[in-house]
């Protein structure tokens, strides 16, 4: 069925006569851990398509600089693999290619599921084909040993509330951190999922910021009060959560990570012996009681000089079969309809990663963005982050904090 979705895909962006044709493709942080996947898919897609050569490079910290310059400089690549906010910064910014220009509506729609493609969609137009997902509290791992050694009962944690108290009395007993939240990661506002996931709005019925009520002073202020009490490192204002969570983890030093199981291969390779003892148990949930998560995805610049067998390559890249593979490297989320039954992403055995992959590979379609990113993404999503780290470090109240952030957030988000 996928192969003549693909096939008629590519009827339609008139792919039956290629001269030879060299596309670049970026990747994001995925060599050198998936250089076998990566080049082995590219491989495949090459053999299909013996006039198309994949030319890979993956990039890191300097993705997003690295790309505008590129374009600047009449080099862009064709196929760029992207996250959600960067996508809707790009396309805001007008360098992008609407999908739909080189891959009809219909065929995205029988081959994605709609929550992830709306992620993507900026204005009516979607701009990248979903990739690769998370859910961000996909699944619980945790240290049984330190959970012991501080009396704490797994199935006594049901919420962000059991989480957090269970994370005092683990630090008090043992020393080591538990949970560690999320509060400024570099790549968007985390502290705005936060308060998305326990019921609290971002914008009021006119599309207004409205995060500064009682109710979301109050929160933050539980948050900044943990951190005072080092229940939460302050180290989380520097440093990625999943990030501080795997190494910190991994020494013993922190007996939670909450997120996709992802997290285990770095504990595998860190410290197998308690990869080997790492339980697994449903994530807790925010009053809200849902999962918020993303994706990555694929997206062709507008000043792609190949953009029909960019369109063809990406395709092939996210497919569904192509994701499952990938998912059975590394416990991705799949974004292609389907996934939920597929039977390459059953659970194996009782291996930790197994266990996790088999919660969470298959939940594509529960993939909830949370809320739609503002305009000028970039400046408002910073002016967030410093007014939360102010509030973290003292510098504000929490309240003067939220304030100052939705006041700036109303003028400058147009």
């Amino acid at each position: 069925m996928v192969k003549r979705l693909l096939a008629a895909g590519a009827m339609a962006l008139g792919l039956s006569a290629f001269a030879q044709t060299q596309i670049e493709f970026w990747t994001y942080y995925l060599s050198p851990n998936f250089d076998n996947y990566i080049k082995s898919t590219i491989a495949e897609f090459e053999r299909a398509n013996p006039t198309i050569k994949v030319k890979w490079v993956d990039k890191q910290d300097t993705m997003e600089r690295d790309l505008t310059a590129s374009i600047a400089l009449g080099k862009a690549p064709d196929v760029v693999n992207l996250w959600q906010d960067s996508t809707f910064a790009a396309a805001q910014n007008g360098i992008l290619l609407p999908i739909t220009q080189v891959v009809s509506r219909g065929l995205l729609n029988q081959l994605y599921y709609p929550n992830v493609l709306d992620i993507f969609t900026v204005d009516g137009q979607v701009y990248g084909l979903p990739w690769y997902g998370w859910l961000d509290q996909g699944v619980m791992m945790y240290n049984p040993d330190l959970f012991a050694k501080a009396g704490v009962d797994v199935k006594g944690i049901r919420n962000t509330d059991d989480l957090l108290a269970a994370s005092e009395r683990i630090k008090k007993a043992t020393g080591a951190y538990g949970w560690l939240p999320p509060v400024k990661d570099p790549n968007g506002a985390s502290f705005l999922g936060r308060f998305f996931l326990e019921g609290l709005s971002i914008y009021d019925k006119d599309g207004k910021a409205n995060f500064n009520s009682p109710a979301h002073v109050a929160l933050l202020q539980k948050y900044v009060d943990a951190m005072k009490n080092d229940v939460i490192p302050q180290e989380l204002l520097r440093k990625e959560a999943f990030q501080l969570s795997n190494e910190l983890y991994s020494q013993g030093k922190a007996a939670i990570i909450v997120g996709a199981p992802t997290s285990l291969n770095r504990v595998k390779e860190a410290n197998p012996d308690l990869y080997k003892k790492t339980k697994i148990a449903s994530a807790p949930l925010g009053k809200a009681g849902i999962q918020t998560g993303g994706a990555m995805d694929l997206v062709i610049p507008k000043a792609s000089k190949n953009q029909a067998a960019a369109a063809r390559f990406a395709l092939f890249m996210t497919n569904r079969a192509n994701q499952v593979k990938f998912a059975n490297v590394v416990p991705i989320v799949c974004t292609a309809k389907g996934c939920e039954s597929d039977p390459g992403l059953k659970a194996k055995s009782d291996d930790p990663l197994e266990i996790g992959k088999g919660m969470n590979s298959s939940s594509g379609r529960l993939i909830n963005p949370g809320f739609k990113p503002p305009k000028n993404t970039d400046d408002v999503y910073k002016n967030f982050n410093d007014n939360i780290e102010a509030a973290f470090l003292g510098k504000k109240s929490a309240k003067q904090a939220l304030d100052d952030a939705v006041a700036f957030w109303n003028a400058n988000a147009k």
